[in-house]
């Protein structure tokens, strides 16, 4: 299937830090494969973008703790706002991601250990993908 047979999904990626203050890999990746992405700055940023459109996929990366305060924001947002998918970058698993993953239900969280968390990215992207194809030919 071709890029431009494939309809694009809105992502929204709040990075770990500022250290990419124009674009990030995560935003690049994304971009070139055809996705409507918008980089927030900060997490209140990130539930503005939520807010104003359908969100497909929030890309999170909690090694930056900050980031963290932006779950508690969308447990209380209607589960019509929530994201469809949602990608957590870490470099470690706590007992408060399995918390998350049912209190932003019905958001499927995927959550994904750096450094090879592209590589979980890529495979959450093809299961959008193949859900969205199965959809169009039903």
């Amino acid at each position: 299937m071709t890029a431009q047979l494939r309809s694009a999904f809105r992502a929204v990626v709040l990075p770990s830090s500022d250290a990419y203050p124009q674009d990030t890999p995560t935003r690049r990746l994304l971009g070139e494969l055809g996705h409507d992405v918008a980089r927030a700055n900060s997490p209140d940023h990130a539930l503005e973008l939520i807010n104003s459109d359908h969100t497909d996929l929030l890309v999170v990366d909690i090694t930056n703790v900050a980031n963290r305060e932006l779950f508690e924001s969308l447990c209380e947002l209607p589960e019509s706002k929530r994201p469809d998918q949602v990608a957590i970058f870490t470099d470690s698993i706590d007992g408060q991601l399995r918390d998350w993953r049912r209190r932003v239900l019905p958001s499927h969280v995927h959550v994904f250990l750096k450094p090879l968390h592209m590589h979980g990215l890529l495979g959450v992207l093809r299961q959008m993908e193949q859900g969205q194809n199965a959809k169009v030919g039903a």
